[in-house]
């Protein structure tokens, strides 16, 4: 029951970190996207790819290699902090030295210039990387917690102010890094774990003969999630990049609400269990449980009001309106997946994880790029549609079935399981979606202003998907029910949940 205890207590501080960072960087991310316009926010966005693929090779998957290691020593610590911090000093400066190039690459002069700022942003992720493991590993989630949404606050709130002075660009340049030099920080400040003078080549190649295969996965995760911009940059333009970005940042806010927390504390949850298929079984079928709860309704009414909200924000963004609806489905398909790479993880199989992510990169830059083709010369609502419309059909027809096969299989999940698990969820994600599209059908509806509108369709779509919810998963009103005697002191010690 200590350990049942300790994933659930992770778990609340991780949906606390993330609950808390998304809900900041949406309410900044809409007001510096009214203030600047989707082509501010499309050079951003296509220097922020190019400073995550160089965050990328600094991490070569060493992060999950500390955290999935059974037998970590303080020289493993040592060994990788002073690796990635040599290495990510050289990596930024490679990086000012390619940011012209990448300038010209994109057919934008300026892009130059905020890579070269944005290149501080790569050591200060080498300082991070073990700090971060650490506490993953003790399952301090708390701490996690405290220094994401405090850095997001104050990065946001330097944004916003210097879009209000005219630095336009610069706001979201100054915004990031802000954000993190002060999440740096605040992760030393609350870890106790320091590094010694000391380098063994032997932890080294200790912990890179799993971090290599880790690493090729993420690079191909990497591929997978960024070739979309890529692709538009090179052959749309700016304009159309910020669209999507902006469509694609709003679904993985969503995500990282609902899913992301809990995909974060899988890997040391699954590691801790590979030993013990029984409980690895019972971990896995209630991460997909808890994940669907929370995804699909939310997901389902993402979709609902994708014209509403784009409307919302201004008349430039409604071309992003069809990009939304089309992510946020493929949102629902992909949360079936999400534990499958955490789970190869912990069970040392990443190059099985390496194969699967390079196939699906793959297969989906190849429809990527017959999509760009088709709609090269259509207008900028089309390009990204088809875009979007790609991607849809590699994430919910070809990679979800064969990652959801193999969690069921390697988890020892059933079909039967799995189906009741989420069943509840379906169907109030069903409830969400029917209730708004009816409501917006509702003819001479006496509602002006499409903020209000926006508010209203999100107030009865939650309150539907939520009683729905309350009526059909039994599992969840006990929870409930427990969490509220407990905080009203009304619960009787012999009927208190284990």
């Amino acid at each position: 029951m200590a350990s049942q205890r300790s994933f659930l207590n992770a778990l609340k501080w991780a949906y606390s970190a993330n609950w808390g960072e998304k809900a900041f960087s949406s309410v900044f991310t809409f007001a510096l996207a009214a203030m600047l316009g989707p082509r501010d926010f499309g050079v951003v966005s296509i220097a922020l790819i190019y400073i995550a693929f160089i965050q990328m090779l600094l991490n070569q998957g060493l992060m999950a290699a500390l955290v999935q290691k059974k037998n970590l020593e303080a020289s493993h610590l040592d060994t990788v902090f002073w690796t990635n911090l040599a290495f990510s000093l050289s990596l930024a400066g490679i990086s000012i030295l390619l940011s012209g190039w990448w300038g010209r690459v994109n057919h934008l002069p300026e892009l130059g210039f905020v890579i070269s700022a944005l290149s501080v942003c790569i050591p200060i992720e080498g300082l991070a990387i073990v700090q971060v493991a650490v506490l993953q590993r003790d399952m301090d989630f708390k701490s996690l917690a405290l220094r994401t949404n405090a850095s997001v606050v104050l990065g946001g709130v330097v944004g916003v102010v210097m879009a209000l002075a005219g630095y336009g660009i610069w706001a979201l340049v100054a915004q990031q890094i802000v954000k993190d030099i002060l999440a740096l920080l605040l992760l030393w400040w609350r870890s106790s774990w320091r590094p010694a003078l000391e380098f063994s080549w032997v932890h080294l190649r200790d912990v890179l003969r799993f971090s290599f295969a880790n690493f090729a996965a993420q690079l191909a995760i990497f591929f997978d999630g960024q070739s979309g911009a890529i692709l538009m940059g090179a052959l749309f333009g700016p304009v159309a990049v910020g669209l999507y970005r902006l469509a694609e940042r709003l679904v993985n806010s969503v995500s990282a609400v609902t899913t992301s927390s809990i995909q974060s504390v899988s890997l040391p949850e699954f590691s801790r269990l590979q030993d013990k298929p029984e409980e690895l079984r019972k971990s896995v079928l209630t991460c997909v449980r808890l994940s669907a709860t929370a995804t699909l309704p939310a997901m389902a009414g993402l979709a609902a009001v994708s014209h509403t909200l784009m409307t919302t924000l201004g008349p430039k963004w409604i071309p992003a309106a069809s990009v939304l609806q089309i992510l946020s489905v493929l949102g629902m398909f992909v949360m079936f997946s999400i534990f499958t790479g955490p789970l190869l993880q912990a069970l040392s199989r990443p190059h099985y994880l390496a194969i699967l992510e390079w196939t699906r990169t793959l297969a989906s830059a190849g429809l990527l790029i017959v999509a760009a083709m088709f709609v090269r010369n259509a207008d900028v609502e089309k390009q990204i549609a088809g875009i979007a419309t790609a991607r849809f059909i590699t994430g919910a027809f070809l990679a979800t079935p064969v990652f959801l096969f193999l969690l069921l299989r390697l988890g020892k999940v059933s079909i039967v399981q799995l189906l009741r698990a989420i069943a509840p969820s379906a169907m109030s994600a069903a409830a969400v979606g029917t209730s708004v599209w009816l409501f917006q059908r509702i003819p001479a509806m006496p509602i002006n202003s499409q903020a209000i509108l926006l508010v209203s369709n999100i107030l009865l779509g939650g309150t539907v998907g939520i009683a729905v919810l309350l009526v059909l998963d039994n599992q969840l009103r006990i929870a409930l029910g427990a969490l509220v005697q407990r905080r009203t002191g009304f619960a009787e010690p012999s009927k208190e949940l284990a």
